[in-house]
């Protein structure tokens, strides 16, 4: 690749460079010097195009192999029978998809493809002009039969300064069209990273909800394993009395009080079963929901 080499004025030309010379040589002076300028500001952007075109070939490239795989890899998917490859299949594609269209938004940002289509344009218009002033001065030459006088010598200097003027014209046309799409790329990469990180962030909080739910959740559930106490408050219309008490299927014990009590209960119904001694006996029955780590207290009434 040919070295680019910037479009400056390293060198005035001497100032008196024209002065006591033959309008000949005053033509041929104004020649080179148009020469130089136009071949110089025409190879600076046929190295650019060079650069420019390869690189968007390259990415467009690039971009249609990843559309073929995303577009083809959902059909592959569908035909899998695990699970697991129909996901990593379908995964990939939207994957490819992705990348595709970031080439795409680099290519947008750094412009790469529109770089080189303006370049070409510019560049061709410019090689036109060239030719087209090359024309007018072998017109201007061969129509004159005479020596080259200093009249002749100005309409040359004015012809050249004319191309001249046209070619830096065309070159402020297309920096002034680069610094437009250069502001236009750097506003279109900073609402892409915005809208990601506005994106990112609620995929965060998300995870943080889901991550909070899931703690709570496992407190919860911690809790809920944690056993429970009940106690059960006797009344009697007197002094208390002797009576048979038990839980679900335990086996009876005798109590006489007005409270009994129990821990390490799993939380959940328990069946209360009370047998009165009298000689008469009578048999109470309660449900008692018991909580994880908490106390349950229910009420019967004896009526003895």
């Amino acid at each position: 690749m040919a070295k680019k080499t910037d479009i400056s004025t390293k060198k005035l030309e001497e100032w008196d460079k024209y002065k006591g010379q033959t309008p000949e040589d005053i033509a041929k002076f104004i020649y080179a010097h148009i020469e130089v300028t136009s071949v110089s500001m025409c190879n600076w952007y046929w190295t650019s195009i060079s650069s420019k075109r390869v690189t968007s070939f390259v990415i467009r490239i690039i971009a249609f192999i990843l559309l073929i795989l995303g577009t083809t890899l959902p059909i592959f998917a569908a035909i899998q029978d695990k699970p697991e490859e129909k996901l990593l299949l379908t995964q990939l594609a939207v994957g490819f998809l992705a990348i595709a269209g970031l080439s795409q938004i680099a290519d947008k940002v750094f412009g790469w493809s529109s770089g080189w289509m303006r370049y070409i344009t510019t560049v061709t218009t410019m090689e036109n002009l060239i030719r087209a002033f090359q024309m007018e001065w072998a017109k201007y030459l061969v129509a004159k039969t005479s020596p080259i006088d200093s009249s002749d010598a100005k309409t040359l200097f004015d012809l050249a300064k004319g191309l001249e003027q046209e070619l830096v014209k065309l070159q402020a046309e297309e920096t002034t069209k680069w610094v437009v799409e250069f502001n236009t790329g750097i506003s279109l990469l900073d609402t892409m990273i915005k809208t990601q990180r506005e994106e990112t962030d609620k995929k965060l909080e998300a995870i943080r909800t889901s991550l909070t739910s899931q703690e709570a959740s496992a407190k919860a559930e911690e809790k809920a394993k944690l056993p429970g106490s009940l106690e059960i408050k006797l009344t009697f219309k007197a002094e208390p009395k002797k009576l048979k008490i038990s839980l679900n299927n335990e086996t009876a014990i005798e109590f006489l009080g007005n409270s009994w009590s129990r821990l390490e209960l799993t939380p959940g119904r328990h069946l209360v079963k009370l047998v009165t001694t009298s000689e008469t006996p009578r048999t109470i029955e309660r449900i008692a929901e018991v909580k994880a780590d908490s106390l349950t207290i229910i009420e019967i009434a004896v009526g003895e």
